[in-house]
């Protein structure tokens, strides 16, 4: 029993390896955080690729407003955010796949963001509309995809989105 006090006494004094404790346990601290960092980067990113994607499309179909190639929309938004997994979307007027370059629909843009049919070129002044401008055509491009992050798991499938409406009419 001395022997074991003695043992246990000469092992308490060693400082020999509590270095490489020291270093170990830093550096699984390290790594947690460069992970995180990571991972929050790979997040913004994303986000960013999809939010510029979505607004170039936008004023690359503001530009041609007169004849709007909107099958080719979904293909360059993806194109333009290096992702072929994105989900977008192409609304006019609040109808997705409505989209149409002849004989367009007119309707006013509300203030809770629907969309009430009116003839083109005439008022909005009906309740909850915006007020002094007039009736157009308005296309929606909306651009989304689930993003699974590596660290903090209860956030998984967080999902991004970003849209951009423009007037073409």
């Amino acid at each position: 029993c001395a022997e074991m006090r003695g043992l246990f006494s000469s092992l308490r004094r060693d400082q020999s390896g509590a270095v490489a404790v020291e270093f170990g346990l830093w550096s699984i601290l390290f790594f947690v955080g460069a992970l995180a960092a990571f991972d929050l980067g790979d997040l913004y990113m994303k986000r960013s690729q999809m939010s510029a994607a979505v607004s170039a499309a936008s004023l690359q179909a503001f530009d041609q407003r007169e004849s709007v190639q909107f099958t080719g929309l979904t293909a360059y938004v993806r194109a333009l955010a290096n992702d072929q997994n994105l989900s977008v979307t192409i609304s006019c007027n609040g109808v997705a796949g409505s989209c149409v370059n002849n004989n367009r629909p007119c309707a006013c843009l509300t203030q809770s963001a629907t969309y009430v049919a009116q003839a083109c070129g005439t008022p909005c002044t009906g309740a909850g509309q915006t007020t002094g401008v007039n009736s157009g055509y308005y296309l929606t491009i909306e651009a989304s995809r689930t993003m699974n992050p590596v660290l903090v798991r209860g956030r998984a499938n967080t999902r991004l989105t970003h849209a951009a409406t423009v007037r073409l009419q």
